[in-house]
């Protein structure tokens, strides 16, 4: 995994970034404390939270816990100024408003690692590449696994940063018992489709991830067409050309990629560093908990629509 992610893990981007300095870690596994003891040199090492606050006052959380552990937590980190969290926020979208109410009500920022948002390619696409080099899009298609909340909650956030925001949401294929996999137990895998604000809309279809992963895009656009592919390290550009059978008639040169360089193996360094430059200098979050929280809420009413029998579920406006 190193060959393509030079920075794969929190721990990585934590003893590598010179603004954070890491000198705690709480984990209920003795071996996960004894490795952060002595691969890492950790002065600080916990089984809980409580014994951490005796002897140690952080100013940053890394929370990579799954959801239903972290209740309460803020509350007993007092000198917070920021988080950095993994997703789902919680397992509903109640329980994500909820953690994040109390952030706020504290003035700690949050920072959820959808790391696409970080990517250097991904935010260049998001800012004007896509439509420069493709235009708008008239076709989208995605797939995911290991789980709607988990994955899906990804792929969710990353059309919104490339094509806008969701309107409305439909499960299709209601009538098949959904499979359930990934971290979260009882996670569902649905087929659903997506309809932007401005009129775009894009269809997802779940894998089983034990005959292989992959989480991708693929967008045709009035000039061309992008894939994202290999959950983020191969970006294809398949370009707007003459028709090779019919006169007068254009093409997508599906047969002649142009491959766009990967950045993905810098993206968690990159969420890191945006998260310092908000703290020390002010600069908005790229993956703010309120934006992830979306894509949550998204994912809700797709459960909702698939008990519906397929109902198309407006969201409501922010």
């Amino acid at each position: 995994m190193s060959r393509h992610y030079p920075i794969a893990s929190h721990a990585q981007a934590l003893a590598a970034h010179p603004a954070f300095a890491w000198e705690a870690v709480v984990d209920p596994s003795n071996s996960a404390l004894d490795n952060a003891r002595k691969r890492w040199s950790i002065q600080y090492a916990e089984k809980d939270i409580d014994s951490l606050a005796q002897r140690y006052a952080p100013e940053v959380a890394v929370i990579a816990t799954p959801p239903q552990f972290r209740a309460g937590l803020i509350e007993k980190l007092p000198t917070l100024r920021a988080v950095l969290v993994e997703k789902p926020l919680g397992l509903t979208t109640q329980e994500g408003s909820t953690f994040l109410q109390e952030c706020c009500r504290r003035q700690v920022m949050v920072q959820v690692n959808l790391w696409r948002r970080a990517d250097t390619v991904f935010r260049m696409l998001a800012s004007g590449g896509l439509v420069e080099r493709i235009g708008r899009a008239q076709a989208v298609f995605g797939t995911y696994g290991n789980g709607l909340l988990n994955n899906g909650t990804h792929m969710i956030d990353f059309i919104t940063m490339l094509l806008g925001e969701v309107s409305s949401v439909q499960a299709v294929s209601v009538n098949t018992p959904p499979y359930c996999a990934g971290p979260l137990d009882g996670d569902p895998q649905i087929p659903f489709v997506l309809y932007l604000k401005n009129g775009v809309v894009a269809m997802l279809q779940p894998l089983q991830f034990e005959h292989y992963r992959e989480n991708s895009l693929d967008m045709w656009g009035e000039r061309g067409r992008l894939q994202i592919a290999q959950e983020g390290l191969g970006v294809f550009l398949f370009p707007h050309c003459t028709n090779r059978a019919i006169q007068g008639e254009f093409e997508v040169a599906c047969d002649r990629p142009q491959l766009l360089e990967t950045t993905v193996g810098a993206a968690l360094y990159e969420i890191y560093d945006n998260l310092a430059n908000a703290i020390y200098n002010e600069v908005p979050l790229w993956s703010p908990g309120e934006s992830a929280l979306k894509a949550e809420r998204a994912v809700e009413a797709i459960k909702e629509s698939a008990c519906r029998k397929g109902a198309l579920i407006a969201l409501e406006s922010e």
